[in-house]
């Protein structure tokens, strides 16, 4: 605009100012304007580049932290940089992987030995305790005694085995994922519990209105069942009953029980018992937890008036 207004005083001195038409104005205002534009525009190309540059690296870091496995030897490789701040971000990143994965190593190995190194004692005092049951020597005051002894070392194995499943199943090392049948998983554990299930006389009533399938490990399904329906016999009643309904995508257990004890809040905790009986160890309903958690299988316990009910929805 100051170069129209210049122009404009030129023309007036020179005495040619009715030839200048206010069109001009507008052409003389564009031309003086136009670096400006060219400048603004570049400006924004250059900021865009950037923009889209940093953008890239960004999407770059996270896909190749999305594929780290911390189970895979792989070594984790990042592109080299232009901006010397990924570059550092990128080294710390690594250093970092590396602890996770030497901790987790370390950890793994931890658990394989202790789970190995405790099953040996443990197995050799149950055989001893055996050995020792069936003299003819004993008093009735030391068989109950080698009672408590072989009772308390088939507890502790059991625990050692569900402590070493909880680790696994944290650790992700149940990686095996197929299409699984829950009504056919169901069907197989209750033929498992069969003699368990005729002993207390509960009765089994099934309704599988549709073919219930989902994408999880097999085993990891079987576990989850298995722990469901130990309880659901375990805390049920003489003569009583386990229902079971697949509607949908909702898998219902309901089972007769007597009336909880505990916050039924509380029961998904570890190593916390719905009653005094000595085979529970307090971790079924955590380890059911654990893999709801993982496959996004939202669980529910509700109670009324001694009937005991589980709902899992699968996603």
């Amino acid at each position: 605009m100051y170069a129209a207004v210049t122009v404009m005083a030129i023309f007036t001195g020179l005495g040619l100012a009715g030839y200048f038409f206010p069109q001009h104005f507008f052409i003389v205002g564009l031309i003086s304007l136009l670096p400006l534009l060219i400048l603004a525009i570049g400006f924004r190309t250059i900021t865009n580049r950037r923009i889209q540059g940093l953008r890239n690296q960004l999407t770059q870091i996270i896909g190749t932290l999305e594929e780290f496995d911390v189970d895979e030897p792989k070594k984790v490789i990042f592109e080299k940089s232009t901006y010397p701040l990924f570059n550092e971000l990128n080294e710390s990143i690594l250093e970092l992987i590396e602890r996770i994965r030497s901790n987790y190593q370390a950890n793994r190995q931890f658990t394989q030995n202790a789970s190995h190194e405790l099953q040996t004692p443990l197995a050799i005092i149950k055989g001893h305790v055996e050995i020792l049951l069936n003299s003819p020597h004993l008093k009735e005051k030391e068989i109950t005694s080698l009672g408590v002894i072989l009772q308390n070392t088939n507890r502790l194995a059991k625990l050692n085995h569900a402590l070493i499943l909880l680790s696994k199943i944290e650790n992700n090392r149940y990686s095996d994922v197929e299409t699984v049948a829950i009504p056919q998983v169901i069907s197989e554990i209750l033929s498992n519990f069969k003699d368990l299930i005729n002993l207390q006389e509960i009765k089994i009533e099934a309704d599988f209105e549709q073919t219930l399938r989902v994408e999880m490990s097999e085993t990891l399904a079987e576990i989850l069942f298995a722990n469901l329906f130990q309880n659901a016999i375990r805390y049920n009643v003489e003569d009583g009953f386990i229902r079971i309904k697949i509607v949908d995508r909702t898998v219902t257990i309901s089972n007769s029980g007597e009336v909880l004890e505990v916050p039924p809040e509380s029961l998904f905790k570890r190593f916390k018992r719905e009653s005094t009986i000595e085979e529970s160890l307090g971790l079924g309903l955590s380890i059911v937890q654990r893999i709801c958690e993982l496959y996004d299988i939202k669980i529910t316990y509700l109670h009324r008036h001694g009937l005991h009910q589980l709902i899992l929805v699968f996603p």
